[in-house]
């Protein structure tokens, strides 16, 4: 009987829908409030989001004659400045996690840490998903020479550090 009432009480959370009054005041001010509006306004259904369990949210109701149409909402993309720069090192350790991505179980979930490098040598630890769903972490090195992979070194590397390559 217990397991019936937290059924329904959790489909009640999870479906529930709140009114948001959006209301306009006599200075042209914006506000919102769960009551009723003493002016212009509109009505915005509220719902939890997909990530909490529950449906997405809905869009707002049309706008009531005289009044301000909704605003929708505007997408927010990070500034470039923002981003951080890659560095050449960074993108050599890409290509030498890309050339150990064929040995591991799990090549898609694979990333580097710990990135550094000695004259051409580059040494990554790379962390991948085992047999049994855990991540576990093995050393790995690649010969860098100008700027590309030297295949026939790296693999020379990677016996060394114990990976079947073969």
């Amino acid at each position: 009987m217990m397991r019936v009432w937290v059924g329904v009480l959790a489909l009640s959370v999870c479906g529930q829908v709140w009114a948001v009054n959006k209301c306009t005041g006599p200075d042209g001010r914006v506000f919102y409030q769960d009551a009723a509006c003493p002016g212009k306004g509109t009505t915005v259904n509220v719902r939890p989001s997909s990530s909490f369990g529950g449906a997405p949210a809905a869009a707002p109701k049309a706008a009531e004659p005289g009044s301000a149409a909704p605003e929708a909402p505007q997408p927010v993309a990070p500034a470039p400045s923002a981003l951080p720069a890659r560095s050449p090192l960074d993108a050599e350790a890409d290509m030498c996690l890309a050339w150990y991505r064929p040995l591991l179980r799990d090549p898609q979930g694979a990333y580097h840490t710990n990135v550094s490098k000695a004259q051409r040598v580059l040494s990554i630890d790379i962390h991948a998903t085992n047999g049994f769903g855990g991540y576990v972490v093995r050393r790995a090195s690649c010969e860098i020479h100008n700027g590309k992979l030297n295949d026939s070194w790296t693999k020379i590397h990677a016996k060394r550090e114990g990976w079947v390559t073969e």
